[in-house]
Parts: C-alpha cells; structure tokens; sequence
C-alpha cells in the first residue's frame, strides 16, 4: 500500500482564497478596526507556509518494512522488528499511530503521512 499527500491543494488554495474574502470583507465593506485585521491574517500563515513549501509526505507499506517521509523526516522499519501497532484518539480528534518494537520502543508515526483513518477500518 502507498500513499502520498502534499499540501498544496484544491482545498487548500480555496480556504485561502476564502479567508482572504473575508479579510478583505471584513476591513473595506464592514470597515473593521485595523488592529482586527492584523490579528487575523497570523491565522492563516502555517497554511500560506505549507502551500509555498510544497512539503510532501507519504508512507508505503510492503512485504518487509514500512517507511514513511514528511518534510525532512524520513524513516523504516521492518516487519520483523515490529511487535504491535497502537491506534489512539486523542481528545481533540485526532489520530496517533505508534508502532512498537521487540525492545519496547514507541515510534510515532506522523500524522500527515498516514491515510485518513476510515481506510484502516474493518469492511
């Protein structure tokens, strides 16, 4: 199994392209205090970051090992050294997926490089 994301988008470059609307509706048709303004254009810098990045990230998983890439990051482990996997929600509704080695050893695997959940689900 291989997957790939990058983020950079259709729906990425229409949030941003909507929250700039309203940006824009909200200093010149509503005529918001500067100040307002200036405080919500930092909200939107991770997502302008990461489309100008152009970071992929992605996992593929075979016969012998898995590996996974994200940004910089890039790792794999076999199989073999592999005792259980842990699949957790948090409480903000996110997924965390950590494998476990022989030694006991937990690896976090990073967020963006796995699937959604719903493909890890039983049919």
């Amino acid at each position: 199994m291989e997957y790939e994301n990058s983020a950079r988008s259709f729906k990425s470059f229409i949030l941003l392209i909507c929250y700039d609307g309203l940006t824009l509706t909200l200093k010149y048709l509503i005529a918001a205090h500067n100040f307002v303004v200036i405080f919500l254009d930092p909200i939107i810098l991770p997502l302008v970051f990461g489309i100008g990045r152009i970071k992929k990230s992605g996992s593929k998983i075979s016969n012998k090992k898995i590996t996974c890439f994200s940004g910089k990051f890039k790792g794999q482990l076999y199989l073999s050294d592999i005792s259980s996997f842990e699949f957790k929600k948090r409480l903000d509704l996110s997924h965390r997926t950590r494998l476990v080695d022989q030694n006991n050893n937990k690896i976090v695997l990073p967020a963006e490089a796995l699937p959604r959940i719903n493909i890890f689900s039983k049919p």
